[in-house]
């Protein structure tokens, strides 16, 4: 999470690794003001079924809405090709394409806001 450019002592250090895809990393670059995800809760993030556009959950903790807003804008997480990516494996799952197992591993986001679109 830190960025190497600014505390390059941290680079091999296990507790500054983060698993990002190399678009959210590259995106994420120097800044410090994207969320940890390691201190994301569970529903701070939700996903918009109709364009697929990631949005802020309702019930938030006060002070956590402006650092989700920037997390969402600093990382780009509604641009075309990730609601088009996003987009895609929930159709490929709804037509049956692919299994919930294929779309918790490879897009688990995707995979529990589809489940909690059918709590509904």
């Amino acid at each position: 999470m830190v960025p190497k450019s600014t505390q390059w002592d941290q680079v091999y250090e296990w507790r500054n690794y983060r698993l990002a895809c190399a678009l959210m990393n590259a995106r994420k670059g120097a800044v410090s003001s994207v969320l940890d995800p390691f201190d994301v809760e569970d529903g701070w993030f939700t996903l918009e079924l109709v364009q697929f556009q990631v949005v802020q959950g309702e019930r938030l903790p006060d002070g956590v809405r402006t650092s989700i807003e920037a997390t969402i804008e600093r990382l780009r997480l509604n641009d075309v090709t990730c609601c088009a990516a996003r987009a895609e494996f929930a159709e490929d799952y709804w037509r049956g394409a692919i299994s919930v197992d294929y779309l918790t591993r490879h897009a688990p986001f995707v995979a529990v806001e589809l489940r909690r679109g059918d709590d509904r």
